[in-house]
């Protein structure tokens, strides 16, 4: 079974969302260095060193200026054993690849899906090693 790894929600003012977010779940949320301020981190749990969610069940995420990363509305990042046979299934179930995959750094592979009730999913697969 595949998990949801991440969310990312979009904002229209990324000072007043991170105020907002910060004190009524108080999560920690930095920007993302490279990103030019359009994207924030959201930590809702602890981290390890490597950046992943220490507390079992918990996910992290962020947040994104709308408009920017070719992006709609909340979107989840679902962790997949293998992007290129998750892509198979999302076509033959009627959904759609809106990017294909690509490498995050050395770190995964990446997709953006669209699936069949026209909601953008990110798939995500970590490189061993």
């Amino acid at each position: 079974m595949d998990k949801v790894r991440a969310f990312d929600i979009p904002v229209d003012d990324m000072e007043r969302a991170k105020n907002f977010y910060r004190s009524v779940f108080g999560w920690k949320i930095i920007p993302v260095p490279g990103s030019g301020g359009d994207f924030h981190a959201a930590n809702t749990a602890p981290v390890d060193e490597n950046g992943e969610v220490m507390i079992p069940g918990a996910i992290n995420g962020g947040f994104y200026k709308r408009g920017t990363h070719g992006l709609e509305g909340t979107f989840l990042e679902i962790e997949v054993e293998s992007v290129d046979e998750c892509l198979k299934r999302v076509v033959s179930e009627g959904g759609e690849i809106i990017r294909p995959k690509n490498p995050i750094l050395d770190i995964a592979f990446f997709s953006v899906v669209r699936d069949s009730e026209g909601n953008v999913l990110g798939l995500w697969e970590n490189i061993e090693g």
